[in-house]
């Protein structure tokens, strides 16, 4: 997906620190655990409060067994990679860095600090991510947090309340993931052809305005290898088939990943599952384009439904109901919601004008179509392509810088217009040159 004309480079400082921040490389998604380190920075002219405070709830929110960072991924990928802390407790300092606040130069925050960490017996390869947390009174970022695409670092400014928001942490660990910012395109109904428009953020992911009471959406669970295979049906012919819930218990197929020419679609059901998806209900679908599946993005068929915006709209205010149809006639390709409820869905896809059966495959029959081997697509890449460290990375590395709230792609950093989305009360407004990101709670587990 192009970016938008509403979106602009990013500011100077940050688009700076795309060549002068180091980024430790990400271990691939199928290893077992991931080591964070927290380090808590003092500059020259600013320093943090009250340390031990600090310390205390950073452990809770990053390590903490429920509502922190750990258990949201923890949670997401159903323990197929697991985050824990890095030396010790996870949570160093704090460190003071030869560096005045004013600026928020990142390059130089980041470059400073990993020295420090060395210095304090805790070196780079200690760790997989590093989250750098330090006061933001001086420093005036604009933007309430940061982090390296496809890498393994982040930024996490905080206030003298010492508060930070966990939608923006788990938002910005999404982006170490390869993740963009995740987009919402109107079809009207349900023409997949040029008719689509883009129209603000999904709400189903933390990466598209959901906060971190929403799940990742399938197809990033998918470029990460976090579906197995018997929960992939990767669409060959035309063929029914019952959904599950993404997040859901037992067995069954919770994706399909159908072809659409050069790019996929990606069909999901979700419903509250554990601590996540209390407020996303429903089938879904998703355009990857190009097979990337870290920028898909969903497809609305409804002229203005979207249960974010509030009131009493339902969670599945913008859900493909029984009895929708999505359509691409050039292509060849229709899908079609037979029946959607909350614990199962039917959906038939039709390919190359060949109409889908009625009814799916028996219960003791394996579901038609399904490719074992395609637990993930063919091109589907843990974030293993993040820069070498600053003083080993060539001019123009392949690390991107992603500000909470602003789209990115795989060559640039952008943001919105000069603001950022503001995740408040379930919504996403966009707001000049403001960064505040809902601190909600509700979490869920598979």
């Amino acid at each position: 997906m192009k970016p938008s004309p509403r979106l602009c480079l990013i500011p100077a400082a940050v688009a700076a620190a795309l060549t002068a921040a180091a980024a430790t490389p990400a271990p691939a998604a199928d290893e077992p655990q991931r080591r964070v380190q927290v380090a808590m920075v003092n500059f020259t002219d600013s320093r943090i409060p009250d340390a031990g405070k600090l310390e205390t709830a950073l452990k809770d929110n990053y390590f903490g067994s429920t509502g922190s960072l750990t258990s949201y991924y923890n949670e997401v990928t159903g323990g197929a990679t697991t985050f824990k802390a890095a030396e010790g407790d996870g949570v160093t300092g704090p460190v003071d860095i030869d560096l005045a606040a004013t600026g928020c130069d990142t390059g130089k925050i980041n470059d400073l600090t990993r020295k420090a960490l060395t210095a304090k017996g805790v070196p780079e390869d200690s760790y997989d991510h590093l989250s750098l947390v330090f006061p933001s009174e001086k420093a005036g970022c604009d933007w309430l947090a940061l982090g390296t695409v496809g890498g393994g670092t982040t930024w996490m400014p905080i206030g003298a309340d010492g508060k930070m928001s966990m939608t923006a942490l788990v938002h910005e660990f999404g982006h170490n993931f390869g993740y963009s910012h995740h987009m919402r395109l109107r079809c009207p109904e349900g023409d997949l052809g040029a008719g689509c428009k883009e129209d603000g953020t999904s709400h189903k992911t933390p990466m598209g305005g959901g906060g971190w009471e929403a799940g990742l959406t399938s197809p990033e669970l998918l470029h990460n290898k976090w579906l197995t295979g018997g929960e992939v049906a990767k669409v060959a012919k035309s063929a029914t088939y019952t959904l599950r819930p993404l997040y859901g218990s037992g067995g069954g197929v919770r994706a399909l990943d159908i072809p659409l020419g050069d790019d996929r679609l990606v069909v999901e059901l979700r419903h509250k599952s554990g601590t996540v998806d209390g407020e996303i209900q429903g089938v879904h679908a998703y355009r990857v384009p190009e097979k990337d599946y870290t920028k898909s993005a969903l497809i609305d068929p409804t002229p203005d439904a979207d249960e974010s915006t509030g009131g009493d709209a339902p969670a599945d205010a913008d859900a493909l109901k029984a009895g929708a149809t999505l359509t691409d006639k050039a292509r060849k390709v229709e899908v079609k919601v037979v029946k959607a409820a909350a614990d199962a869905a039917t959906v038939q896809v039709s390919l190359d004008g060949v109409a889908a059966p009625a009814a799916p495959a028996k219960a003791d029959e394996p579901e038609p179509v399904r490719d074992e081997a395609a637990a993930a697509p063919e091109d589907a890449a843990a974030p293993d392509d993040a820069a070498a460290p600053n003083d080993a990375r060539p001019e123009g590395g392949s690390t991107e810088l992603a500000e909470t709230g602003g789209d990115s792609d795989t060559t640039l950093a952008y943001s919105i217009g000069g603001g950022l989305m503001l995740a408040f009360g379930g919504a996403f407004l966009l707001k000049s040159r403001t960064r505040r990101v809902a601190t909600s709670s509700g979490r869920r587990s598979r």
